[in-house]
Parts: C-alpha cells; sequence; structure tokens
C-alpha cells in the first residue's frame, strides 16, 4: 500500500494504483495536459471508495510507502487505462532518472 499526497490531502491506495497515477501525471506534464481521474482508495474504516482528482502540469504528487499491506487489492483495469491513456502522447514514459544505469552522471549518454 501507497499513500498518495496531494496539496493538503493524503490517499491510501494500492502500490500499483499509486505508480500508475504518478506515471500519468508526468506524462501528462510532457504533453501539457490535464485530467480528472476517479483513483480507487481505502477509507479510514478500511472500505473501498474513490477518490476523484484533478492532475496536470502543475500537479505536485508525493508517493509515500504506506506500513501496512493487509489491504492491497488489485486494480489491473484502473491501471491500464491510465498506463493506455499516457501512451496517447508523444513522451509516455517516465524518465525513472533514480533508476536507470545509464543516468550516472559518468559522461555522456550514447
Amino acid at each position: 500500500m501507497k499513500y498518495i499526497q496531494y496539496d493538503r490531502s493524503t490517499f491510501l491506495t494500492s502500490d500499483d494504483v499509486a505508480d500508475a497515477v504518478i506515471e500519468y501525471a508526468a506524462a501528462l506534464a510532457g504533453g501539457s495536459r490535464a485530467d480528472a481521474i476517479a483513483i480507487p482508495t481505502v477509507a479510514e474504516d478500511g472500505t473501498m471508495t474513490t477518490t476523484k482528482m484533478l492532475i496536470g502540469p502543475s500537479s505536485e504528487i508525493v508517493v509515500v510507502d504506506a506500513d501496512d499491506d493487509e489491504l492491497e487489492v488489485e486494480n489491473g483495469e484502473f491501471v491500464e487505462r491510465l498506463r493506455a491513456a499516457a501512451r496517447t502522447f508523444d513522451h509516455p514514459e517516465t524518465i525513472h532518472a533514480d533508476t536507470r544505469s545509464d543516468l550516472t552522471g559518468d559522461g555522456p549518454v550514447t
């Protein structure tokens, strides 16, 4: 489970959903676009709910690991929809600079 922090709100959701949301936000920013999405989240009482969120080029989203994974649920359809939407942009892939071995700073990338 992960928390999505946006503005002054925090939402608990599954790992795959949180990752898809932040990657889609990056794709939207690259395309100078915005979108309103309905994210499957977990309410404070543990029930499943939906949180609507507007994301776009100026969105400041933070994803943080949650302490507990007991509520992890599959949200494959939602995740695939976001990833399919991201592929509609000229730059759908997130750079992932923190995990790419070709961005080590040891010289120019070829």
